[in-house]
């Protein structure tokens, strides 16, 4: 009884981080939006790494809730918060590739560069919108989970 409460807790605790890290996406594209508006190529590094430092501290505490999870033997838990962890860093590679080519579309706005990027950014956010299914699958597993 006592390892499922704290199985529980500690599921609650990943449901927290996974709430922080969508706060922290929406901090990131927010700066990005602002940075294709200013072009304040300085301000952007500087709020790109406090972003990443947000970033990295949910991972890391992410990573303590998983092995928790497996000393208390719920394998089961462990493994799906693994597959998130998975799928948001595929999310966070896609989403640095789209912002990139962007960013290169500011630059080259040729007709053969635009035709390139359509089809790319098209395909790029296809990609994106799988991973946030996945994502969005295990979370609404562990909702139910949390609340049975």
């Amino acid at each position: 009884r006592e390892s499922r409460m704290t199985a529980k807790a500690l599921l609650v605790q990943f449901k927290q981080r996974q709430e922080q890290r969508a706060n922290a996406y929406s901090e990131f594209d927010k700066f990005f939006k602002s940075y294709l508006r200013d072009r304040d190529v300085k301000l952007y590094q500087s709020l790109t790494k406090t972003v990443a430092k947000k970033f990295q501290t949910i991972g890391n505490d992410i990573r303590k809730i998983e092995t928790d999870l497996l000393k208390i033997d719920c394998k089961e838990w462990a493994h799906k918060i693994r597959q998130v962890q998975t799928l948001e860093k595929k999310k966070l590679e896609m989403t640095i590739k789209l912002q990139v080519l962007k960013t290169k579309y500011l630059i080259d706005k040729s007709d053969e560069f635009n035709e390139k990027f359509r089809e790319i950014s098209a395909e790029y956010r296809e990609e994106i919108g799988e991973v946030i299914e996945g994502i969005n699958d295990i979370l609404m597993e562990l909702h139910y989970k949390i609340h049975q």
